[in-house]
This record gives structure tokens, sequence and C-alpha cells, in this order.
């Protein structure tokens, strides 16, 4: 498992980039999930998540993190990308204010500290696959 350090927040993506840019940010419970930013996290299983894709298996999919399954994000009607690669960026907490719980936003570009490449199929005990 990789490391913690304090000093850090962690963003999750399949996609390898430079450079972090704010999105618009959908949250079907708290405003503070909708902002248009980066988001990041002190939760770096949360981030690890975020990291494994979304492959839909139909139009109806979904994916959902609560606080009710821990660390684990729920894939309906959907699956992370196996065998694939996801990318856990390290980024500077200064950068951050707090938006709640463990998610943090920048409202500019991030460039990260460091890009650390991650195997999908590694984490896949983070996962829980649902079918409707």
């Amino acid at each position: 498992m990789i490391g913690t350090n304090e000093a850090y927040l962690y963003h999750g993506s399949p996609v390898k980039t430079q450079v972090l840019k704010p999105n618009q940010a959908v949250d079907t419970a708290f405003k503070e999930g909708c902002q248009l930013a980066v988001y990041a996290t002190s939760n770096k299983n949360m981030a690890i998540c975020f990291a494994l894709g979304c492959i839909p298996d139909d139009e109806n999919y979904e994916r959902t993190m609560m606080p009710e399954y821990g660390d684990k994000m729920v894939f309906k009607n959907c699956h992370p990308n196996y065998g694939g690669k996801g990318y856990l960026y390290c980024l500077d907490k200064n950068k951050f204010v707090h938006a709640m719980g463990s998610q943090w936003v920048c409202y500019e570009e991030v460039i990260p500290e460091e890009v650390i490449e991650i195997n999908v199929d590694d984490y896949l005990d983070l996962c829980i696959i649902e079918r409707e």
C-alpha cells in the first residue's frame, strides 16, 4: 500500500495528466460536493477508488462512495477498468481549502507534487459491484 503523508492530499483518476484543472462536480447529497474545483481528499483509499475508472455495462450506471460502505466505491451497472492503470496524484495541501469531511478543493489548476501509477486489479478489494 502507498504510504501516507499529512502534508499532502490525494486525487485519483483513470487519466494521466501533468496539470489538474477545475471541473464541475456533481454530488446529489451535499452542495459542497457541487463546486467547480479540483477535488482532493485526505483519505488515500478514497482517491484510489476514483483512480480505478468506471466502465459502463449499460446506460443506467453510476458509481458512488457512501459512509456506510467505508472506504469502498460502489459500482452499479458498471465496473472498474479491469487490467488497466490508474493514477494517484499527491498534491500540496496548502493550495486547498477544506470543503467537508475528507474533501478539499482548489479553485485553480494544480500541478501534482508526484503522480503514482497503480494497477487497477491490485485494488479490487476497494470495490463493491452491484447489478440491477
